[in-house]
């Protein structure tokens, strides 16, 4: 179909397909977003980065990023650069003061209100973390949140606050929630190789699930999704769900190590005993390299070993 201005577009599922964004603003460029940089300005995309950090933003800028300083908990920023699709990926930086609240919800309120108006795409990674359930319950894009963690509460403060703002806006079509399970892949497995061959045991109960996404999965839905509308939300999570005991056996095999025993008295384990799959990614044109865990394993575990 044309639309009104003339842009040929496509409808799929009630959703409509629109141009690849031409200028990406990402706040917040770690282990996520600087991967969905390098994506965006392979396929033609101008990438604008925030950061507060001047170490990662003289990295980014020998990469030819254009890379902007500034602290968000502290209401610092420069003039924001006209772009047409914001990415927040922002983390929890542990050598910092500064609290998740800080950042995540005054730091998010604060951007609002600095958001350039050129902004025509708004997406947020949250986490899965925003489902509770600890009892090995399936929970999906129409479960009811239950956060029992600061994380889980934090986020979905986040998501409520982006809502309410692009509902009062009067173009809440523009906003997409992505609840993003657990990140893995080169040089991030989620219990380190030299854990297992420490002999360490693992934190948590064997039988409960590992929620997963491969980073290479997770930019694929972050950069499809920037051109995609009336995506409210989606649960980026593998299909291939696996238990901790099927997870760090897997991870043992690759190392030639025996499969690790547990600690089922530790506390440490995040996250509780929950099946997290998305009833929306099918009709989506959104496809996973690395849906069963296993296969992400074998390609993390060779990244990481040749770089």
């Amino acid at each position: 179909m044309v639309s009104e201005s003339g842009t040929t577009v496509r409808v799929l599922n009630g959703s409509i397909l629109n141009e690849l964004p031409k200028h990406v603003l990402i706040v917040g460029c770690g282990y996520l977003g600087r991967r969905a940089a390098s994506r965006w300005r392979q396929i033609g995309a101008k990438v604008s980065v925030i950061t507060r950090s001047k170490r990662k933003a003289d990295e980014l800028r020998a990469m030819g990023i254009e890379t902007l300083v500034g602290d968000l908990a502290a209401e610092q920023l420069p003039s924001l650069p006209a772009a047409d699709t914001l990415l927040w990926s922002v983390g929890l930086d542990r050598s910092s003061a500064q609290s998740r609240e800080a950042v995540w919800i005054d730091g998010l309120q604060f951007l609002l209100t600095q958001l350039p108006t050129s902004v025509r795409r708004f997406l947020y990674v949250s986490s899965t973390s925003v489902y509770g359930q600890a009892h090995g319950e399936t929970v999906t894009e129409s479960t009811v949140p239950q956060p029992v963690t600061e994380s889980g509460r934090c986020c979905i403060r986040a998501e409520q606050m982006l809502q309410n703002a692009f509902a009062d806006a009067g173009n809440p079509e523009s906003l997409t929630r992505l609840r993003m399970a657990g990140l893995y892949g080169p040089d991030r497995l989620l219990r380190r190789v030299s854990d297992l061959q420490a002999g360490k045991s693992v934190p948590g109960q064997p039988d409960s699930y590992l929620n997963l996404i491969h980073i290479d999965d997770a930019v694929s839905s972050v950069v499809e999704l920037s051109s995609l509308h009336n995506v409210p939300l989606l649960n980026v999570v593998n299909t291939g769900t696996l238990t901790r005991q099927q997870y760090y056996s897997e991870l043992a095999k690759l190392v030639d190590l025996p499969a690790p025993e547990f600690d089922t008295a530790s506390t440490k384990t995040r996250g509780g005993n929950k099946r997290v799959v998305s009833e929306v990614r099918a009709s989506l044109p959104i496809r996973f390299q690395f849906d069963q865990v296993r296969l992400g394993l074998r390609d993390a575990f060779r990244r990481t070993e040749t770089t």
